[in-house]
């Protein structure tokens, strides 16, 4: 692919945001995007689903940015895949909302002949949560399967070190650009996945900084390049249930290993099961029961099981435990209004704020329910699930609801109540 067709990509990806919604709706009616880039207001508006906010980005036609970012990626060293180069995952062809592009650092596997086992969980770990995610990953992926994370603290950092110690590959998508690590104490990490034939993944540009919205949007390219996902621990807000609900909703299987109840440590474990997921306790219990189903991917006959438990050596050397936890990501803040003319009345101390401005991306990743109860939700008080009024149910409802609070754009409180932050 020559570079002015991969300028056009680029601006496509940033013209849209990370929206495969959006993009879908594109690729149905335009199989390259110069012919999107040349196309007139009027062609653009007779493209069905489209947004008043889509139609005005995509009038856009500068590709400068798109340059500046080919540039970069040329300067580092990273790999800018398309959705229709040969490269590309075809397998994310397949799921509701594809990224138009990866970026690329190191060596993309063959996702088509492996047994591909996305891991992921709670960043917040407990002993038996490392334990877990250790030796089922070291043993999965010294069968021969493809360890999938989002590489962030806690269990996924562990499931990256303990597919490389069993001698396997693994596979990260990350939240912001290829040339950050974050968390920064992830760095040598990263650079040994590559080192060791794996790679990195993104769909944001290089200087992409992290932020909180990122890392559930990207969850879907997770579970979309896997066969199946084990959510190894997790709390209610974790955004690891995100991976698993986008698991569900590609018609992926889900595993997760139950918890006490009585520890609350991983509640979300067992929410997943109550909502279909299936249990997971041995490393060989799985490989048996895909047997068949993947006879022609490299699979060991047998898993050999761990030994010891986790190695706490390889965690610190790789900057997976014995670190300082990664601060919070900032969240997007409102924009500053105009000032007050002298005869306005200011506003009571106790009148409620108006709620932050939702970045263009975020939005356009929502999915339509997600939107629906975004829109019923009141901008100026909480409000109980079940009087938010749209043509979902109310376990669609909440599902939604788990979504946008992880993506920062309504919080919890007190009684059951939900706002808009």
């Amino acid at each position: 692919m020559n570079r002015q067709e991969l300028i056009n990509w680029i601006w496509l990806a940033e013209t849209i945001g990370r929206s495969g919604l959006v993009f879908r709706k594109l690729i149905s009616r335009f199989e390259h995007p110069e012919e999107l880039h040349a196309a007139n207001e009027e062609t653009i508006r007779a493209i069905p689903g489209l947004t008043e906010r889509n139609v005005a980005a995509l009038m856009h036609k500068d590709q400068s940015a798109a340059v500046k970012i080919l540039d970069d990626c040329e300067r580092l060293g990273i790999s800018v895949l398309p959705y229709n180069a040969p490269e590309f995952p075809r397998i994310l062809h397949d799921i509701p909302d594809p990224p138009p592009l990866l970026y690329v650092a190191g060596k993309l596997p063959d996702f088509e002949k492996l047994f591909c086992i996305a891991m992921v969980g709670t960043r917040k770990m407990s002993e038996a949560g490392m334990q877990n995610a250790y030796r089922l990953s070291w043993e999965l992926a010294s069968a021969g399967a493809l360890i999938i994370s989002g590489l962030a603290e806690g269990i996924d950092g562990v499931c990256a070190v303990g597919a490389l110690q069993g001698g396997g590959q693994t596979v990260a998508v990350v939240g912001c650009g290829l040339d950050i690590a974050y968390p920064g104490h992830h760095g040598k990490l990263m650079n040994h996945i590559v080192k060791e034939g794996g790679a990195i993944l993104s769909e944001y540009p290089p200087g992409t900084p992290p932020a909180q919205y990122h890392f559930p949007i990207r969850n879907r390219i997770i579970s979309g390049l896997s066969q199946i996902v084990i959510v190894v621990e997790a709390g209610m807000s974790s955004g690891s249930l995100i991976t698993a609900r986008e698991a569900f909703a590609q018609g992926k299987k889900v595993f997760t290993i139950p918890a006490d109840p009585e520890t609350h440590a991983a509640d979300g474990n067992n929410k997943l099961l109550q909502d279909g997921a299936k249990v997971i306790l041995e490393s060989r219990d799985l490989v048996e029961q895909f047997r068949y189903v993947f006879q022609n991917r490299p699979l060991a006959e047998r898993v050999k099981p761990l030994l010891g438990g986790a190695d706490r050596n390889a965690l610190r050397a790789f900057g997976v435990i014995g670190f300082e936890s990664a601060p919070e990501l900032p969240r997007e803040k409102p924009k500053k209004e105009p000032p007050k003319k002298a005869a306005e009345t200011p506003k009571p101390a106790s009148e409620p704020q108006a709620p932050s401005v939702i970045p263009d991306e975020v939005l356009q990743s929502l999915s339509p329910v997600q939107l629906a109860v975004l829109e019923a939700m009141p901008d100026d008080c909480p409000i109980v699930p079940e009087k938010i009024q749209t043509e979902y149910s109310l376990g669609e409802v909440m599902a939604a609801l788990t979504v946008l609070e992880v993506l920062g754009i309504v919080r919890k409180l007190p009684g059951s109540m939900y706002g808009k932050t």
